[in-house]
């Protein structure tokens, strides 16, 4: 019977929960074969193919474990099941591991990681949410930086990953700032609309009218989604036309985005194939310039906008 397609019964642990943790008493009575596909499904919980998501060097043909390891099955099944279960009935598990990706895994980070609660923090309710989000995410960023330091080779890519996520939490909080004010704000949907090039150019008969204007939101939501938020110069005339605010100065940031790309697209190289070399301190200015640029919009819009004022999109008819 291969151990590979058994099911737990429930006296093995709690088999819903991951990572799963069986069961000791269960463990010391139970068959080779179900020992076998628990040793298997305690291993997969935590342990997966660095190719799924750990960094790679390209440099140095090699991954680098930013979150820890590599781990080897055999290291690692021994140490947690080598008190209670014989080698023997170990052995094809890990041998079968070895098969599938090697002895050098990375970690799953399930531990302690509420990822539902945490995605749920992340659902913009006010309009304080978008700046929040960005400063969160700006220091889990200096965190992992802490974690590199001194590693060469581990900080060259990690640094790359550190700035293109820096762009990518920008991003995010332009986007969720502006989606906020348009759902918050009647007028402001109106001069986002009114003053877009895009739906300026689409052209109307009177009979649809009616109906584009019932789906008015939607059409601007799905406008949105596909929109480039990293394209700072498009991004600076439509928030400054639809807020009626002033944007800071994009210089330094557009230059980040043309660095982002290099990392990104060319896998960490320039248009010459010159490697992008980023040193902490490259990634802790683009760090502030980030965080200065979304505080001066915030005041802009504190200014324009006081607290209590916004005339919601369902109380305007």
């Amino acid at each position: 019977m291969d151990y590979r397609n058994l099911d737990l019964p429930p006296e093995a642990g709690n088999v819903e929960l991951s990572p799963f943790e069986p069961n000791d008493e269960w463990l010391a009575d139970a068959p080779p074969e179900l020992l076998q596909a628990a040793m298997l499904r305690w291993f997969c919980d935590r342990y997966e193919d660095p190719a799924n998501q750990t960094p790679w060097d390209g440099e140095d043909k090699d991954y680098v474990y930013v979150w820890g390891g590599p781990y080897d099955p055999n290291d690692e099944i021994q140490e947690r099941f080598g008190h209670i279960v014989p080698y023997e009935i170990m052995e094809p598990v890990i041998h079968g591991l070895y098969r599938d990706v090697g002895n050098d895994w990375a970690p799953i980070q399930h531990e302690g990681v509420d990822y539902d609660g945490y995605l749920s923090q992340l659902v913009v309710s006010s309009r304080d949410d978008p700046y929040r989000f960005l400063v969160e995410r700006l220091d889990q960023i200096d965190v992992v930086l802490d974690t590199v330091a001194g590693n060469p080779r581990a900080e060259h890519i990690v640094h790359q990953m550190a700035h293109g996520s820096m762009i990518a939490a920008l991003e995010a909080y332009l986007s969720d700032t502006l989606k906020f004010w348009l759902e918050a704000d009647e007028q402001v949907l109106r001069r986002f609309v009114a003053t877009n090039k895009d739906f300026q150019s689409q052209s109307l008969t009177l009979s649809e009218i009616f109906v584009r204007f019932d789906k008015l939101k939607e059409s601007v939501k799905d406008y949105l989604s596909t929109f480039m938020w990293h394209r700072l110069d498009k991004v600076k005339p439509i928030l400054k036309a639809t807020f009626q605010i002033d944007l800071p100065d994009i210089s330094m940031l557009m230059a980040a985005v043309k660095v982002r790309h290099d990392i990104v697209h060319r896998a960490g190289r320039d248009a010459d194939g010159n490697l992008v070399i980023l040193s902490k301190v490259d990634v802790q200015s683009l760090r502030d310039e980030c965080k200065a640029f979304a505080e001066a919009i915030n005041q802009s819009l504190e200014g324009k906008y006081p607290r209590g004022t916004a005339k919601p999109w369902d109380d305007a008819f």
